[in-house]
């Protein structure tokens, strides 16, 4: 008989491998101070020499799968530990029970139910993210609008606060220059205190023997004296004149005539 197909081998000593022997690869090991190894998987310490024959054991095999199933790497990934079985798993996609052996999870996974629902499965995240990229489309879109629109009204309370405070300095500065012109007009137009004159005139010299009043009444009245004397010269003068003109039987006749009129 030939070979087996993929998954199929013969080991170094001759023996055929069984459908998915070391699906997991091969453990790993530590070497220890004392000149022992140990398998990180599983934890078991051994002599350098007995490392390959533990590497096939059922035991190391079993490790691994465990290891791999508590960090959820793949392809254990797909399967959960069935809790009633310690020996068992079971497939997420499928919802198979498959034993714990690297041969029989090799083929579940080649199955063609797997392989179909795997692929079903993955048309299905290919539109749920192509959905949730439209979506998050349209959420970055609304978003965009959402924030322009916020900025448009931000720049509006923005644009009335500033025409607010430069209406706020100007009617500050029509104050300031009303207040400045009043200042002005009660300097210009200044009131004296109630009981004061105008001409700061208390009344104290006013009656007073001061030499310059008294010179300036006497200058006033002898000059006013020596005009009247003037004047009644001249006309004394002037009515001689007339009287030696008409002469007296005139001034008599009329007296006369004046006193006929009268009875």
């Amino acid at each position: 008989m030939g070979k087996k197909a993929s998954g199929v081998g013969e080991k170094g000593d001759g023996s055929t491998e069984k459908e998915g022997y070391k699906l997991l690869g091969n453990p790993t090991f530590k070497k220890l101070e004392n000149g022992r190894f140990k398998c990180v998987q599983t934890g078991h310490e051994l002599p350098e020499h007995a490392r390959d024959s533990y590497a096939h054991s059922k035991h190391c095999r079993l490790g691994l799968i465990d290891a791999a199933l508590s960090k959820n790497k793949p392809p254990l990934n797909m399967f959960n530990q069935d809790p009633l079985n310690r020996s068992k798993l079971i497939c997420k996609l499928t919802g198979d029970t498959v034993n714990k052996s690297e041969e029989h999870i090799w083929k579940h996974m080649s199955g063609k139910r797997f392989l179909r629902m795997l692929e079903k499965k993955e048309t299905e995240t290919e539109t749920e993210m192509e959905n949730g990229g439209l979506e998050k489309q349209v959420e970055n879109e609304a978003a965009k609008k959402t924030d322009s629109k916020a900025n448009h009204r931000d720049k509006k309370k923005n644009k009335k606060k500033e025409i607010e405070d430069a209406s706020k300095v100007i009617s500050e500065i029509r104050d300031s220059s009303g207040k400045n012109s009043g200042s002005e007009d009660d300097d210009e137009f200044w009131m004296p205190p109630v009981g004061a004159r105008w001409d700061n005139d208390d009344g104290g010299d006013r009656w007073g023997s001061g030499s310059e009043s008294e010179s300036e009444e006497a200058i006033g009245q002898d000059g006013g004296t020596e005009e009247d004397n003037h004047d009644a010269g001249e006309l004394s003068k002037r009515a001689k004149r007339m009287s030696l003109e008409i002469g007296p039987s005139s001034f008599a006749s009329r007296k006369k005539k004046k006193k006929t009129s009268a009875t």
